[in-house]
């Protein structure tokens, strides 16, 4: 868009010229200012349009409520010593040898 068409009044485009507009943006290699200074377009409107132009290509977010299982604990017996350290069983079977494990460990 050469500013020597648009004359001394503000030109509103269509969204058909809009989308010519982005597309020659990007195929220029410009920047954003040399761009708009080249075509006589304000760089806040340029920008206000690659932006409007993003947020319209951009998928709705959607939530999904997700459930998590509850976290029950599955420990048949659990000591916690007086020095920081926890001994689990997971079965009454591994419990029975807790006393054994207890007296091999440091109090």
């Amino acid at each position: 868009m050469d500013s020597s068409k648009r004359g001394s009044r503000r030109r509103h485009l269509t969204g058909e010229e809009r989308e010519a507009v982005l597309s020659c943006f990007r195929e220029s290699g410009m920047t954003q200012r040399e761009f708009s200074l080249r075509e006589g377009i304000g760089l806040s409107t340029l920008i206000r349009w690659l932006h409007e132009e993003r947020k319209a290509k951009r998928p709705p977010l959607k939530f999904q409520e997700v459930i998590l299982p509850r976290a029950t604990p599955t420990w048949a017996v659990e000591v916690v010593s007086p020095q920081g350290w926890i001994v689990r069983c997971q079965t009454e079977a591994a419990s029975e040898r807790l006393a054994e494990l207890l007296r091999l460990l440091p109090c």
